[in-house]
């Protein structure tokens, strides 16, 4: 990566959807732990997972599609489908490494949960990023979110 190709990828504006998007991740984490912790005293350790997990799911949508990639797309079936492929295959992910940390070397849900975090996320940002929020090339400019660089600050 040369350094014209860094100072683009590290402008402002994808600095501030960075810090959003750890915003976004940390709010949906602390609502999927409070559901674990909630649910896990009523219903069996997957259940209590997959529960939190839906409800957690449908604040990230909302403050993803909405404050972090700012996304004004019109096609929300499509979009929806997406974000539902993408979030049942994290799904997907979270239970089996719940079920691997549990099944090798913790009895706790909320630690196997937290191991399954890393895994997800990444995965999640990557096709957030590349499919569910991703611009239609056919999307007018002036829906497309501000760019300032920082030589035109000076």
């Amino acid at each position: 990566m040369n350094l014209l190709n860094l100072k683009n990828f590290l402008d402002r504006e994808r600095a501030l959807r960075f810090i959003r998007f750890i915003t976004v991740g940390a709010s949906v984490a602390i609502i999927d732990f409070s559901g674990v912790a909630l649910f896990s005293r009523f219903f069996p350790p997957l259940l209590s997972v997959t529960f939190a997990y839906f409800i957690a799911v449908c604040c990230h949508f909302l403050l993803n599609k909405f404050w972090v990639f700012r996304c004004r797309r019109s096609d929300y079936l499509k979009q929806l489908f997406h974000y539902g492929v993408v979030i049942t295959g994290n799904w997907l992910i979270t239970v089996i490494v719940v079920t691997v940390c549990l099944a090798t070397f913790t009895q706790n849900v909320l630690i196997a949960k937290l191991c399954a975090i890393p895994c997800a996320t990444v995965c999640n940002f990557l096709l957030m990023q590349t499919i569910v929020f991703r611009k239609h090339p056919e999307q007018p400019e002036e829906d497309q979110l501000p760019y300032t660089s920082a030589a035109e600050l000076d």
